[in-house]
């Protein structure tokens, strides 16, 4: 038995069409000192026969049938309910390959501090036909990059202890995602690893809650939609950041110089100085635009 326990948490809602072939895709895992904790966010399908079909059939599947809070909080709750060494999140629609989860843990087994692992992903389709392998290239993690985008998708991250009680202690009310808030924190904390490797089958379909897109211009109407739903979001995020995290004087005054961008001078710092940057050339401009009309937070 590896050394190190793993739990994956899994939030499911509605997810009878994809859910079965996502458990026995985490249940073939080559890490076999594996758990698996499901919380359901009040299904109205066959999701939660399916859940209690697979508790009752394997010991390390345990499932909590529970209120609809959405899934930033679902998650959050799977997060409190975890102990173990090492803690994944899980979508209810994808297809792990067979040895993610023992990268994963290779990667953070060396490291003490507070570290998040996260990884490429390949797109497919509903179908688990490829539309595009490892969908991004290399991806540079860091606070400044953190404050203003997620790099960390939650299907790929693993976090150690160490972050995973830190994050416990420091639940927000006002997180846009869970993924971002992790990385937020491991990248304020201690270390964010991303794997240019992809140990996942990221399924794309109309019921995804947050997707991906191969073509640029499927991209870029995503981003739209995505700002514009978000709008106001990212302004509770780094407030509740703020509020829980101030023991980096110079992280701390980079939330605070974002957090009072809408007027001047800190919106000219924002716009025009190097404060915080995005991973594309282009999505550094838009953010740089909507920053200045008063449309980023």
């Amino acid at each position: 038995m590896e050394k190190g326990k793993v739990q994956i948490l899994m939030s499911t809602y509605n997810g009878e069409k994809f859910l079965k072939e996502q458990l026995e895709s985490l249940l073939r895992q080559t890490y076999q000192n594996l758990e698996i904790l499901v919380r359901d966010d009040g299904s109205k399908d066959g999701t939660c026969e399916i859940l209690r079909e697979y508790e009752k059939k394997y010991s390390n599947v345990h499932v909590y049938l529970e209120d609809n809070v959405g899934v930033t909080k679902s998650f959050f709750e799977l997060l409190k309910k975890s102990d173990a060494d090492y803690i994944a999140f899980s979508d209810q629609d994808d297809v792990w390959l067979e040895e993610k989860v023992e990268k994963a843990v290779e990667k953070l087994k060396i490291l003490e501090e507070p570290a998040l692992y996260c990884s490429n992903k390949i797109l497919v389709d509903s179908e688990l036909n490829i539309i595009a392998e490892n969908n991004h290239k290399k991806l540079i993690p860091g606070f400044e990059n953190a404050v203003v985008e997620c790099i960390c998708t939650g299907c790929t991250s693993m976090m150690n202890r160490s972050l995973a009680e830190n994050i416990k202690e420091h639940i927000p009310k006002r997180a846009i995602i869970h993924d971002w808030w992790c990385y937020l924190v491991a990248s304020y904390l201690g270390k964010v690893i991303f794997d240019d490797n992809s140990y996942i089958w990221y399924r794309q379909h109309g019921g995804n809650v947050i997707g991906a897109s191969p073509t640029l211009f499927g991209t870029i109407c995503a981003k739209a939609e995505y700002v514009k739903k978000n709008k106001g979001k990212l302004k509770g995020q780094l407030g509740d950041f703020a509020q829980l995290y101030r023991q980096d004087s110079e992280k701390d005054n980079l939330v605070q110089l974002l957090l009072s961008s809408e007027k001047m001078p800190a919106k000219a710092k924002v716009v025009f100085g190097r404060t915080f940057y995005r991973q594309e050339k282009l999505d550094n401009l838009i953010t740089r635009i909507l920053f200045l009309i008063n449309r980023m937070l």
